[in-house]
């Protein structure tokens, strides 16, 4: 049976939307990513409207966001921001949709990419460099019940595409 949906889960800096496309297309499937079409909807970068409306207006344009996804006609992976599987049921109504999949990748792996990413993370960005490790295991423990609800985890460090495939088809 074919996966309509596939939502990518897991903290900032896992690689959601590095493997979301990449798996999108090997699968050939669509691509989302949810913080993207966020965007597109509001004309504002996430740290904009981080800044300007605060966290919990962000949360509901990303809650409605993913309840618009339900009458997509095609096949899609969507990735989705870190903190989306952790408010407004969204956890629930995203197994109910699709295939979860949880990305884990250790605290220090996730330091590595956030702060070799390009643009700021809205979550992060006061935290001093020194203490970022310690914040995200912090933070990731705190998020880890929404995460483990996933139907599918992997770690993401030495993953190889060929192995998320397999999980799909």
């Amino acid at each position: 049976m074919v996966t309509k949906y596939i939502f990518l889960i897991g903290y900032m800096g896992c690689g959601k939307s590095y493997w979301g496309k990449s798996l999108a297309a090997k699968l050939n499937y669509d691509f989302i990513d949810l913080d993207e079409l966020i965007e597109r909807r509001e004309g504002l970068s996430i740290p904009e409207i981080f800044e300007q409306f605060g966290e919990t207006y962000f949360r509901e344009r990303e809650q409605s966001a993913l309840d618009s996804l339900a009458t997509l006609k095609v096949s899609t992976v969507i990735s989705t921001g870190g903190g989306a599987a952790c408010f407004h049921n969204n956890m629930e109504k995203m197994n109910a949709m699709g295939k979860t999949l949880y990305l884990m990748a250790s605290p220090s792996i996730l330091k590595q990419n956030i702060l070799k990413s390009e643009g700021t993370r809205p979550i992060v960005q006061a935290i001093p460099e020194s203490e970022l490790e310690a914040y995200i295991a912090n933070h990731l423990e705190e998020r880890l019940p929404f995460y483990k609800q996933a139907q599918i985890s992997v770690h993401v460090d030495g993953l190889k595409l060929e192995e998320l495939i397999r999980l799909f088809k």
